[in-house]
């Protein structure tokens, strides 16, 4: 096929003579504010996205009968809307349309739709729609073949009668959308994409039970603003309940929300749940807050996990046992204080994300249960030391960041650990064990070691990764110190003659003030001893 871009050419209207065997054609960016009749009959794919077009001619498109793709994005087609749709009306074979940031309302977008049947996606970005309803689109038999909606940055408030069954990717975001409601038809719905970020739902969206919904972004809501999951439950309890247990969703962002607690009973709902996203909420300890339970059935349900010690029913910790599916789970910045031990017991965590939690004491066995499952760990910036991290064996970790915290010791567990990368960056490591990394290059990769105050002259670590041709991204980014100056590290590398001799000296004084002392102990114990025994002697007989 044969392409024409005539992209940003300062064009006021469209090129006199163009091959009448184009395929493609892009006329974006241009101050062509009029579409008059092209004879084009091979085009397919047309492009006049960033133009000020304003007025399109009733036949402007009749000669394109092969056309598929038109972009109208970032017009001015709100005006003269009578005969612009008419226009688009002769391309009923259309499958992708962009009208996005054209100021459209609802009716102007009825009557652009008009005769557009076959379209699979739609774009309608950046205009005025304020409902998502099945009059919007009746006009074009319902659009039963669209696949791909997308209706961004709209005035969308409510979506209460969603029956667009066929619509696999729908696009809700940065909306004003408060809640997400479909009444049931016993209908299939092909739903497998739906975002909803960015708006101002309180509730979980109901979605319909015969869907196969598999993502689910909700991240930048109001979700748990209300004081707890059993209020936010009891609006919608039944028809959420017996609707999610039957889709298979396997990811879900539930990042910048407003929770205070953990939604465990909502989420172990869903039986195929892989990821979940709830970093940036407002945790402080990782609680289970159910309904309005009696205390005794509260009581019933949790004695099913052996792994809870807690007696204290009422602030009982989350266990994620319910979420056994669950593979990748983001708690970063939550304000947690505490992860107790079994918290993760009898899931299936490859990566477990808790950075930014400033205040969290990781208890002894709080990784329990995932160790052998474990591939990825971040655990930055949350003010450990290295007495703070009981880190167990995690044979199949390949992906650890310790950065931004106090640690001056690389756990020793990690030997049995295959890391390929490792980030330690901004603690307070002054060496690193020989051994250790010695054990770890073998599979290492990639490791980030800058911000932290290293000795010079204690480097035998260094020159392991620097034999082993590990990555050191933030090498020339990395100081290091001696008795009188710092230094990039990486130029100690090309030093063969490096002055440790202030090492060396403080190594010997050190080793004397031991002698010394040692002397010096010895003579007051041997006069203490024959003072005590002169004395014993004046007495009673000595043998001697």
């Amino acid at each position: 096929g044969q392409n024409q871009s005539w992209n940003n050419h300062s064009l006021h209207s469209v090129p006199l003579d163009l091959d009448a065997t184009l395929r493609r054609l892009d006329l974006s960016n241009n101050f062509i504010r009029q579409l008059h009749t092209l004879a084009l009959p091979y085009l397919e794919q047309l492009d006049l996205s960033s133009n000020q077009l304003d007025l399109i001619s009733e036949g402007a498109f009749e000669n394109l009968a092969q056309l598929k793709e038109l972009n109208l994005s970032r017009n001015a087609l709100s005006s003269n809307l009578g005969i612009n749709s008419k226009a688009l009306q002769s391309i009923s074979g259309l499958k992708t349309l962009d009208l996005s940031m054209n100021g459209l309302d609802d009716d102007a977008v009825e009557q652009y739709l008009r005769n557009k049947s076959f379209l699979d996606h739609l774009k309608m970005s950046g205009n005025t729609l304020t409902r998502l309803s099945h009059k919007l689109f009746q006009e074009s038999k319902s659009l039963r073949h669209l696949e791909m909606l997308s209706l961004v940055r709209n005035n969308l408030a409510h979506i209460c009668d969603f029956k667009l069954h066929q619509v696999k990717y729908l696009n809700l975001s940065r909306n004003s959308v408060e809640f997400f409601v479909t009444h049931e038809d016993n209908q299939f719905y092909r739903l497998e994409i739906l975002d909803l970020s960015h708006n101002k739902l309180l509730y979980f969206p109901i979605i319909p039970k015969m869907s196969h919904l598999k993502y689910l972004h909700l991240q930048n809501n109001m979700v748990g603003a209300l004081t707890s999951e059993a209020a936010m439950v009891s609006e919608v309890n039944a028809l959420k309940n017996s609707n999610w247990r039957l889709m298979p969703v396997i990811y879900i962002d539930l990042s910048f929300n407003h929770f205070t607690s953990f939604p465990l009973e909502t989420l172990s709902i869903l039986s195929s749940l892989e990821t979940l996203n709830f970093s940036h909420n407002c945790l402080q300890n990782i609680i289970w807050n159910v309904r309005n339970d009696n205390a005794g059935r509260r009581r019933q349900h949790l004695q099913s996990f052996q792994s809870i010690h807690l007696l204290n029913l009422n602030t009982a910790c989350v266990v994620f046992q319910q979420l056994r599916t669950l593979k990748h789970l983001n708690l970063k910045e939550n304000n947690i204080e505490m992860l107790l031990p079994n918290t993760f017991q009898k899931t299936s965590l490859v990566s477990l994300n808790l950075a930014g939690n400033s205040r969290m004491i990781i208890q002894a066995g709080a990784l329990e249960g995932v160790q052998k499952s474990l591939q990825s760990l971040i655990i930055s910036e949350i003010n450990m030391t290295s007495s703070d991290l009981p880190l167990p064996c995690m044979p199949v970790l390949t992906q650890l960041d310790i950065s931004n915290n106090n640690l001056n010791v690389i756990p020793s567990s990690l030997g049995c650990s295959p890391l390929r990368e490792i980030d330690i960056r901004n603690n307070h490591f002054v060496l690193l064990n020989h051994s250790l990394i010695l054990s770890l290059s073998a599979n290492l990769n990639l490791m980030y070691i800058s911000g932290n105050h290293f000795n010079c002259c204690e480097n035998k670590w260094l020159k392991v990764l620097h034999e082993s041709k590990i990555k050191l991204p933030d090498i020339n980014d990395t100081v290091c110190f001696t008795s009188d100056r710092n230094i990039v590290i990486s130029n100690i590398l090309n030093q063969t003659l490096l002055d440790c001799s202030f090492h060396q000296g403080e190594q010997e004084i050190h080793f004397g003030r031991t002698v010394l002392i040692f002397l010096f102990v010895s003579v007051i114990l041997t006069v203490l001893i024959i003072i005590t025994r002169k004395q014993l002697c004046t007495h009673t007989p000595c043998i001697v």
